[in-house]
Parts: C-alpha cells; sequence; structure tokens
C-alpha cells in the first residue's frame, strides 16, 4: 500500500511538476499584467518613454525588426545616454521598446500624426441640404452651388431632404419624381446616388455619393525628418537662450 502511494507521489511530481520554464513572451506577459494591476487606474500615457514605463521586463527591438531576451527596465535604462536617446515602450503586450535617437523619435511621432490626419480625411463625411417644391430660383440656384462645391470636394454624401412649403400642398409623386431625377442629373460628373430614394407625407430624399478622387498622400521620410530636425534645432534654441538668462 505504502509503496503505491509513493508510486503515485513520484508519477504526480513528473507529471505536473511545480515549476516550470516559461517562455519570454509568457513572462513578459506575466509581468505586464502585475505592472498594470499595481498601477491602478491612474491614466497613463499611451506609449510612455524612459521611467514612466510601467513595466519591470521588457524586450529590445531593434530597428529591423529582431527582438532581444526580456531584461530589466532599469537596467537598459542605465546603459543609454538619455541626452541624445530615448527608450519608448512600442507594445503593451508583450512589453517591447525600442532605444530611438531624438531625431528617430520625433519622426516616429510626426508620421503618427500623419497618419492619424490622412485617415480623418479619407473619412466620408456627410452633408444634408433642405429644399421646399417651391424653393424660389435665386434660393435654389444658392442652395445648388452650394451643393456642388461640396461635390467637388470628394470623400462626402450629400443628403438632399425635400418638404412642402408651409400651406402649401406637396406636387403629385410623379413631379416629385421629376424634379428629383433633374438635380440628379445635374451632378451627375462629380456625383452617383448610393441609396434609393424615400417618399413620406408629401417629402423626399434623395441621396448623392461624390465620385470626385482626391488624392491624400502621406508625406515623404525625408519630408518628415526635415520636420524633426528643424523642431529639434528650434528645441535646442530655446534651451540655449534661457540658459543664458
Amino acid at each position: 500500500m505504502s509503496s503505491f502511494l509513493a508510486f503515485r507521489i513520484v508519477a504526480a511530481s513528473v507529471i505536473c511538476p511545480q515549476h516550470l520554464h516559461r517562455p519570454a513572451t509568457e513572462l513578459l506577459l506575466k509581468s505586464s499584467m502585475y505592472q498594470l494591476s499595481t498601477r491602478g487606474m491612474k491614466k497613463e500615457r499611451t506609449f510612455p518613454t524612459g521611467a514612466q514605463i510601467p513595466y519591470k521586463l521588457v524586450q529590445v527591438q531593434e530597428t529591423d525588426g529582431t527582438l532581444h531576451d526580456p531584461r530589466e527596465l532599469p537596467d537598459i535604462l542605465s546603459s543609454v545616454d538619455r541626452k541624445t536617446h530615448i527608450v519608448r515602450l512600442v507594445s503593451h503586450e508583450p512589453p517591447i521598446v525600442r532605444i530611438l535617437s531624438q531625431l528617430e523619435d520625433q519622426t516616429m511621432k510626426l508620421e503618427r500624426k500623419a497618419e492619424k490626419k490622412l485617415k480623418e480625411r479619407n473619412r466620408v463625411e456627410t452633408k444634408e441640404m433642405q429644399f421646399t417644391w417651391l424653393t424660389s430660383d435665386a434660393d435654389f440656384e444658392h442652395k445648388m452651388s452650394k451643393a456642388r462645391q461640396e461635390l467637388e470636394k470628394g470623400n462626402i454624401r450629400v443628403d438632399f431632404h425635400f418638404t412642402p412649403k408651409k400651406g402649401v400642398r406637396a406636387p403629385p409623386l410623379i413631379e416629385m419624381e421629376e424634379q428629383i431625377q433633374k438635380m440628379v442629373d445635374s451632378f451627375e460628373d462629380v456625383s452617383k446616388e448610393w441609396k434609393q430614394r424615400e417618399f413620406f407625407n408629401g417629402q423626399a430624399k434623395m441621396y448623392l455619393h461624390s465620385t470626385v478622387k482626391v488624392e491624400k498622400v502621406m508625406p515623404t521620410k525625408d519630408e518628415l525628418e526635415q520636420v524633426a530636425r528643424n523642431r529639434l534645432e528650434r528645441r535646442e534654441r530655446g534651451i540655449r537662450r534661457g540658459q543664458k538668462f
């Protein structure tokens, strides 16, 4: 009996060892979860630098994407000349940092801002134009001119909403359709209908999507680096002037 129990204990210790050698990524994830939980709900910068990085164990990533074995953050910070270089967090799970020159870091910031602006510019806007079935000639022409200006910008949709004039009956459905078709035809060089027309209680809606292609491109790496260099030079001049006083 005792020999059987001894066998079970040995077998259990072999099959389910108490101490496992965990891979680097698992250690880093454990470290990141521990650090985040001990920080509480304090809001941190998305990709902080230096001692503001909230992880103890991190991996250093080279420019070509090569990842080194995990190291303690204080060891990395002590090995870097922080007058000329920056240790910046580039990933939270697992925690990864890059050691960047001032110019490289400034260029990366500008690149992220440029990417964000490009996404915003490429987002499709929606505008609405209000008409009555008896809009006067001058008012009608003004609104049509404004609608064309919007459609010529590209990346935009214009919703046209038609309503009866107060105290005046709406025209028959066939006349509504004819009036809307004329407007659609007048904008066919810059737009197309993207949604079915709607008719309800003497009102109507018509939806145009601009077909104008506007080329919006990112600045080149050289252009971003030049802007970054100019900013760093201005900052350096400001520091020197401050030291003089």
